[in-house]
């Protein structure tokens, strides 16, 4: 995917959260898994893109697999599967022809070169013009996109959708607040639960606890003479006296 549409997705996805009363701090708050994978990705990208290399192919193919890598350990965070939908439909040309193939008349579509220029094109990177030998064609760079003068594919569509999903889900995330291992013991009894050791040791109320019934009733337990009427009709007023 080149840096234009990436850079749209993440404005989308900004955009979205903000809408939907996000915060950016929750972004910077966000946990990775194996963030070198996604530093291969980056890196191998660069280099095909920038780099005068002869055979840009391989690189290309493992920095697509640093990032289907990173996003299968981040699989937790609501959008990645989608951009490991779009790595992988990016991924299987590449790896069945070398290169990402690219459809000739996509070219002329978005404008970046005329039908008689076609046959001294040039293109960079890992990428290479579609013929009848290419395989699966279908999910190279076919879609003209005649605003920013480029040519995607399914893959990057797809990618962009999960990316922008991804930005706004970490805007939407609310941090948790967590209580000491010493505390968890006397909640329990008000009928509160740990969670996850995963998540940190967050505790979540189970049980419903009754207004001013002494704690002993929340374990089973039931002082003589309480009547069994709700709790709202059990809680008194005192009067208030001038």
């Amino acid at each position: 995917m080149t840096f234009a549409p990436i850079v749209l997705a993440v404005v989308i996805g900004l955009v979205v959260g903000v809408l939907r009363r996000g915060r950016f701090i929750s972004i910077a708050r966000t946990r990775i898994r194996h963030p070198e994978f996604l530093v291969v990705a980056v890196v191998c990208s660069v280099v095909v893109d920038l780099a005068d290399i002869g055979s840009p192919g391989p690189i290309a193919l493992v920095g697509l697999i640093g990032g289907l890598a990173f996003t299968g350990v981040n699989v937790h965070l609501i959008g990645m599967a989608i951009v490991a939908i779009g790595l992988t439909a990016n991924l299987v040309p590449v790896a069945l022809n070398g290169a990402m193939p690219v459809r000739p008349e996509a070219l002329v579509e978005a404008e970046m070169v005329t039908i008689d220029e076609l046959d001294r094109v040039s293109l960079t990177g890992a990428r290479e013009l579609a013929d009848d030998s290419t395989t699966l064609a279908v999910l190279g760079d076919t879609i003209p996109v005649r605003l920013t003068g480029q040519v995607v594919s399914i893959g990057d569509l797809i990618m962009m959708v999960g990316l922008a999903d991804l930005v706004t889900h970490l805007m939407l995330q609310r941090r948790r607040r967590r209580v000491p291992p010493s505390a968890l013991r006397s909640l329990a009894a008000l009928g509160w639960h740990e969670g996850p050791e995963s998540e940190g040791g967050i505790i979540d109320l189970r049980a419903p606890v009754a207004v001013g019934v002494p704690v002993d009733l929340a374990v089973g337990a039931r002082p003589r003479g309480l009547s069994r009427q709700p709790a709202a009709a059990r809680t008194t007023a005192s009067p208030v006296h001038d």
